[in-house]
């Protein structure tokens, strides 16, 4: 009974752990003004139409009419590379928008590439495909998985999010494995996939970034809003996922902090207890 005990208590202290893990919120564009960074120093620029307007990044990508690639004149907000400097392993990036696009689509809700169709993870709210799946699609990047000897990405899928939101997307990795969340869960639609294995992924290579837009493709910029964009420096959690939704796009600092970065002392007060609990069943 003791061991049983203390493997238990040992479980839970562990288990602290992981639910604690830290996941640094590195980035977060919230669009109460313009397009500022509020925790860190890559704010972004505003590129052809692109507004900010009653908290949100809107554009008007117009069914597939303004071109919203890379460098083109179609509207988003560019990112500086400083974003995603020294991000080599585990990362999150977080979405909060609002979408009409219309079937089939693969407006941009953001993009991270070299400016080619080789390296890039690409956001959709609707992909141009049968059952016409919401996404993000991966590729290269230092990743080990190729798909279709690198003619095509590997694509993570949810259900489509066109209706009106906000609709909270995120993508997490963990230094091997992709994971596509849902307005707080992991995504399930049409026996599609939510996860994929690629070691080795390197987002500070992606230096080219945009919101609304920036696809390596001739893909048009959304047709939307986007109210929250966050860049974490780990892999969250789906317990973690969960919370974030629950708080909303408009959640302060401090709140988002709470749930990925909680306090240390935390866990010490629990292992603390759960020392003196071993003690106590020891004595018995």
């Amino acid at each position: 009974m003791r061991s049983v005990l203390g493997l238990s208590v040992v479980g839970l202290i562990m288990g602290a752990c992981a639910v604690t893990a830290k996941a640094d919120l590195l980035h977060r564009y919230d669009f109460s003004a313009d397009g500022s960074d509020s925790v860190g120093s890559a704010s972004g620029t505003l590129v052809g139409s692109a507004t900010v307007t009653g908290g949100a990044l809107v554009t008007n990508g117009g069914n597939g009419t303004v071109d919203g690639k890379w460098g083109g004149a179609g509207p988003m907000m560019t990112l500086d590379p400083s974003a995603v400097a020294g991000i080599t392993g585990a990362f999150t990036i977080e979405d909060w928008f609002s979408a009409t696009t219309g079937w089939p689509k693969y407006d941009t809700l953001y993009a991270f590439s070299d400016t080619t169709n080789a390296n890039y993870i690409l956001g959709a709210p609707v992909r141009g495909y049968s059952p016409w799946p919401s996404g993000v699609g991966l590729i290269g990047g230092g990743g080990t998985t190729r798909a279709n000897a690198g003619v095509w990405d590997y694509v993570l899928s949810g259900i489509y999010l066109d209706t009106p939101g906000p609709h909270q997307t995120v993508l997490t990795y963990d230094g091997t494995t992709f994971s596509y969340y849902v307005d707080g869960a992991l995504a399930n639609f049409s026996g599609l996939s939510a996860t994929l294995v690629d070691p080795g992924f390197n987002l500070s290579t992606l230096t080219a970034i945009g919101i609304n837009g920036g696809s390596p493709y001739d893909d048009p910029s959304l047709t939307g809003s986007t109210y929250d964009f966050r860049i974490y420096g780990g892999a969250l959690s789906a317990d973690q996922v969960a919370s974030l939704d629950s708080l909303g796009s408009d959640a302060s600092n401090a709140a988002i902090g709470q749930i990925v970065t909680p306090e240390p002392a935390s866990l010490g007060i629990l292992a603390v207890g759960a020392s003196a609990l071993i003690s106590r069943r020891r004595r018995v």
